[in-house]
């Protein structure tokens, strides 16, 4: 039996969490853990600016990479009931998903989806960084050693490129409309951030009603699982609106956004990216700017800017239209144009446009196996085609105008909006 699994009936080593408590671990998983790559974990909040409104969201990806990693044994110990599962999955492929589970923040940095978010060609996406770290002497030789794994076998994995069906399965349950990942930040995000939002399903109903089809090699969900389904679908869905993308956290990204903008060509600031501490970083950029936005954002006082402006697709369909059809770049401009019809410095109107890819994807079947019947879960669950779709992109998503608090009390013209957005 692998370790990891047989850990989960009785350990000797533990590391405490919240939420999960007691996480097993191995001589072999706690060598990985204790490396200076994984502890360097510690150091990267995991919801960054959320703590602007949630100060108690303070947990970093290093613990929420060993939740992850306990989901990963748990949601295998559940297939391993089904001959089906074990029989089309060697043990070497299950190591390789466990590794995956544990490894695949790895790669992030201080800020790294915002950064990520604005599509800028100077910064790599983090999983050019997990690269990076995986080939890391240390990393390496535990691989090679207690793994008998290359640094490519991960990173292969990890970019859901993988061709072998066995494979595409396991990457799903990393990352797919129901996966560990998201079953553990949500759950644990909540609990740091002091919200019940992200809690209120059944974690333990949903694992139970995954299956494995072997034919094809897909992820189903039992239609005894609808309901906690439906449960997760409403969890994301008031987490991204009430926590992820609060006006003042949308706020302190969109500066920070502009700082890295205004700082993208600093050598210094992309060759020290990965190697960076949260305040390391924030130094860095306070060093680059000359607007004053990094001391508003970092300094001792909380000066952030405020909302003028907010629509969203179906308050003015006309505008969020036209934002969103602008890259990041683009929207710099747009501010800067709209800055000067406003007699303001080019720093001090910021326009917030949300990331356009879905947050709230359920592309998974329900399966009936008592009638071996299957359908998509949105048209199983109206719910989720309401909240997943409709919902979400009409009113989650947002657009805003901020400028400092000092013109808080400004008046945008919608008119001078839409020029700005339509030159």
């Amino acid at each position: 039996m692998i370790p990891e699994l047989k850990a989960l009936d009785g350990s000797n080593s533990f590391i405490r969490i919240a939420f999960q408590q007691d996480i097993p671990v191995t001589p072999r998983v706690l060598r990985l853990v204790d490396s200076v790559p994984f502890q360097r974990l510690k150091s990267i909040p995991q919801l960054g600016f959320v703590r602007t409104v949630y100060p108690s969201a303070t947990h970093t990806r290093f613990e929420h990479s060993l939740g992850v990693y306990h989901l990963a044994l748990r949601f295998i110990r559940h297939f391993q009931a089904s001959d089906e599962f074990t029989s089309a999955f060697s043990s070497e492929q299950i190591e390789l998903f466990i590794l995956a589970a544990l490894l695949h923040d790895i790669g992030h940095w201080p800020y790294c989806h915002p950064m990520e978010d604005m599509g800028l060609p100077q910064f790599p996406h983090h999983e050019d960084f997990a690269s990076e770290a995986l080939h890391t002497e240390e990393l390496c030789n535990l691989l090679r050693t207690d793994w008998h794994l290359e640094p490519t076998d991960i990173i292969q994995f990890l970019s859901g490129k993988h061709q072998e069906p066995s494979i595409q399965f396991l990457q799903s349950l990393l990352s797919s409309p129901i996966d560990i990942d998201k079953l553990d930040y949500l759950q644990r995000d909540s609990l740091h951030a002091g919200v019940p939002y992200g809690r209120n399903f059944d974690s333990n109903r949903l694992i139970n009603g995954l299956r494995f089809l072997p034919d094809s090699h897909e992820l189903l969900i039992s239609n005894k699982a609808l309901t906690a389904a439906e449960m997760m679908v409403f969890a994301r869905y008031v987490m991204f609106s009430e926590v992820y993308w609060h006006r003042t956290v949308r706020s302190a990204t969109a500066m920070l956004q502009r700082l890295v903008y205004r700082s993208r060509e600093q050598s210094e600031i992309t060759s020290q990216l990965f190697s960076s501490t949260e305040p390391a970083f924030q130094a860095l950029l306070s060093k680059h700017d000359e607007a004053g936005i990094a001391e508003a954002l970092f300094g001792p006082r909380r000066c952030l800017y405020k909302s003028i402006f907010e629509s969203n697709a179906v308050s003015d369909p006309e505008v969020y239209r036209l934002a969103a059809s602008h890259s990041f770049t683009d929207l710099v401009f747009a501010s800067e144009r709209l800055a000067h019809a406003l007699g303001l410095d080019s720093e001090h109107v910021l326009i917030d446009a949300a990331p356009q890819q879905l947050e709230v994807q359920f592309d998974i079947d329900v399966i009936d196996e008592k009638k071996d019947q299957r359908q998509p879960l949105s048209e199983a669950s109206p719910v989720v085609k309401a909240l997943a779709t409709d919902q979400f992109d009409h009113h989650v998503k947002r657009l805003r105008v901020f400028v400092p608090k000092e013109q808080r009390t400004l008046e945008l013209p919608r008119n001078l909006l839409v020029d700005a957005l339509s030159r």
